[in-house]
């Protein structure tokens, strides 16, 4: 490969480096200032609560400002509501977490294009089609933190809708004894601490926001914010009518347990129906051609050995 290639892809490098230095230092300030709103608007609206853990290692707070420097470069105001709900299902909550996602998207984006350009530069394959796939690459990388995003939410929603006809239960249990609903909230949540760790932090949440001050319907309705679990909402709104109307809530909340058994026993049937459907790419794509290999195999080898003669023309 020629020296001008080398100087090429070095030159089209520092120029990415300094147009992004560039970039960052003219919308730093202003990307500044609307996160310092923005961690006001959240600190004020009583969803996002601050871990105290995460402010204690200081590894992760200077990993945190370094990816929030990459972030403020990519931060878009329209998608900031939903990647920040996103994230307080994901259990990250701290203000500065939306600026480090958005760093991490644009460092994977710049990283993950690296091994691919250095096979074009090894190769000296500088064509458009190599080119178009190193593009396609990057945004392949800047989109590979939301999928990861989007799992981890998915994982903890699930944990904390299969523990939560367990947790209906206790409450009501606890209820029935004639506790009160804070008190009920705060053993129910010593209760699971061991069973689903993330049930137990939403309800310590909760019972922390009802200490505050906040009243009942307020912290309830941000427990199934918090969350995002669909049956979950439907419990919190459950207890807020209850109360409105003077039922009896521990009667409301028995009715709704043997509901959600039904509920997860219908998704559990349907995750069963979706089973055989889903084993015909595997079965397809690995299964067949090894038992075609095993047991056409030998045939057309010695199908191939009597044959090859006969074509070519040999004894």
């Amino acid at each position: 490969m020629s020296g001008m290639n080398w100087l090429a892809w070095g030159a089209i490098f520092m120029a990415t480096v300094l147009l992004t230095y560039g970039i960052s230092l003219t919308y730093g300030t202003r990307q500044q200032l609307k996160r310092r709103i923005d961690e006001t608007e959240v600190a004020s609206s009583g969803v996002a609560i601050f871990r105290p853990e995460e402010a204690t290692n200081p590894l992760k707070k200077q990993l945190a400002s370094w990816l929030g420097s990459f972030g403020k470069l990519a931060r878009k105001n329209q998608e900031e509501t939903k990647i920040q709900t996103l994230l307080i299902h994901a259990n990250f909550r701290t203000p500065k977490a939306i600026t480090v996602f958005y760093g991490l998207k644009v460092l994977s984006a710049m990283l993950l294009p690296i091994p691919f350009s250095l096979l074009i530069i090894v190769r000296g394959n500088l064509t458009l089609l190599p080119l178009m796939g190193l593009f396609l690459v990057g945004g392949i990388g800047y989109a590979l933190p939301q999928f990861f995003l989007n799992k981890m939410a998915r994982k903890r929603q699930d944990k904390i809708d299969r523990v939560l006809p367990d947790v209906i239960d206790l409450f009501v249990i606890c209820m029935e004894a004639g506790l009160a609903l804070q008190a009920t909230i705060n053993r129910v949540a010593e209760e699971i601490r061991g069973v689903c760790h993330e049930f137990y932090t939403e309800l310590q949440i909760t019972a922390g926001e009802m200490r505050t001050g906040i009243s009942r319907d307020t912290a309830l309705k941000n427990l199934g914010k918090r969350t995002g679990v669909q049956s979950l909402q439907s419990l919190v709104t459950l207890m807020v009518q209850s109360e409105k109307l003077g039922t009896s809530l521990a009667d409301s909340l028995r009715a709704h347990a043997d509901f959600s058994r039904t509920q997860r026993t219908l998704r559990a049937e349907e995750m069963a129906a979706k089973l055989p459907v889903k084993i015909v790419i595997p079965l397809v794509l690995f299964i067949l051609p090894a038992m075609f290999i095993v047991i056409v195999g030998p045939g057309a080898i010695v199908m191939a050995k009597s044959l090859l003669p006969l074509l070519f023309g040999k004894t």
